[in-house]
C-alpha cells in the first residue's frame, strides 16, 4: 500500500515586483511576485498553527526564518512583508491574491523604492538604590509624607522621561518620510534591566545620515542616562503590508 501523500500549502513571505531578482521561491503574477515556500500542513495548516503559535521555541525558530528571508529579499530590491503564518492551499490562490490587491501592492512598492526602516529603542539607566533612598521616618506622619512624597516624585520622573521619548520622536521624524512609535516592550521580552521609553521605527531615505543624527542625540541625552540603540536596517514592516515589526 502506498504511503498517503503528506498535504503541502504554500507560506508566503512578502511580494516583490515581477521579474524578481530571486533566483527561486517566487510564483509571479503581471507585474508582481510573491516570495513563497513550500510548508507541511500538518505544521502550518490553520488549526496546526493556532496551537503552534503557544510553542515559544516554535514560534521564534520560524518567526527568524521568516524575517530572514525577508532580510534578504530587501536587500535585492523593494519588498511588502506579509504577516507571519500567511498561509494558502495552493499556488493559484497566491496569484489570486497578487491580482485581487495588485494595485495597493505596486503603491506599496513604489512607496518603499530606495528607503528602509530603522528601528530605534532608548533606555533609560534606573537611578541607584543608594541615591533614592530616603532617611527612615521617626514618626507615621512622617512615613505618609514621605510615602506620598516618592510617590509625587516617582510621577515628575514618569512624565519627564515621556516627555524625552515624545521629543526624541519628534526629532527623529523630522528627518524620516514616516515614523511609528510602537509601544515600549517590558523587561520580559528585552532581557535588560532598563526601562525601555522610546520603541520607535522611522521610514528613511538616507540611513547614514538617520544615523548620525540618533548618535547626536544620544550624546544630548547621555547626561540623563538615557542610552539609545539604532537596528536595522529592515523591511518596511511598519509602514506597508501585513508586515509585523521585529
Amino acid at each position: 500500500m502506498s504511503a498517503v501523500a503528506e498535504a503541502t500549502g504554500w507560506y508566503v513571505f512578502g511580494v516583490v515586483a515581477s521579474p524578481a531578482p530571486m533566483p527561486a521561491g517566487v510564483v509571479a503574477e503581471g507585474s508582481l511576485a510573491a516570495l513563497v515556500e513550500p510548508v507541511s500542513l500538518a505544521e502550518f495548516g490553520r488549526e496546526a498553527l493556532v496551537e503552534r503559535l503557544n510553542d515559544r521555541e516554535w514560534l521564534e525558530t520560524h518567526a527568524r526564518a521568516h524575517q530572514d528571508v525577508l532580510q534578504a529579499a530587501c536587500a535585492a530590491a523593494p519588498v511588502v512583508p506579509l504577516r507571519f503564518g500567511t498561509i494558502f492551499d495552493d499556488l493559484e490562490d497566491v496569484r489570486a491574491m497578487l491580482r485581487s490587491r495588485r494595485h495597493e501592492l505596486e503603491a506599496a512598492l513604489e512607496y518603499v523604492r530606495g528607503r528602509v526602516e530603522i528601528g530605534v529603542k532608548a533606555w533609560v539607566a534606573p537611578a541607584s538604590a543608594e541615591a533614592r533612598r530616603p532617611a527612615a521616618p521617626v514618626t507615621g506622619r512622617a512615613y505618609l509624607e514621605q510615602r506620598l512624597g516618592a510617590r509625587v516624585q516617582a510621577e515628575e520622573a514618569s512624565a519627564a522621561l515621556a516627555e524625552v521619548a515624545r521629543a526624541a520622536h519628534e526629532r527623529l521624524l523630522a528627518c524620516s518620510v514616516e515614523a511609528v512609535a510602537n509601544r515600549p516592550q517590558p523587561r520580559e521580552l528585552t532581557g535588560r534591566d532598563e526601562p525601555m521609553i522610546l520603541n520607535g521605527a522611522y521610514l528613511v531615505d538616507d540611513a547614514d545620515a538617520f544615523r548620525a543624527e540618533v548618535a547626536a542625540l544620544a550624546a544630548g541625552c547621555a547626561a540623563r542616562g538615557i542610552d539609545f540603540e539604532v537596528t536595522g536596517p529592515w523591511p518596511p514592516y511598519n509602514f506597508v503590508g501585513d508586515g509585523v515589526a521585529p
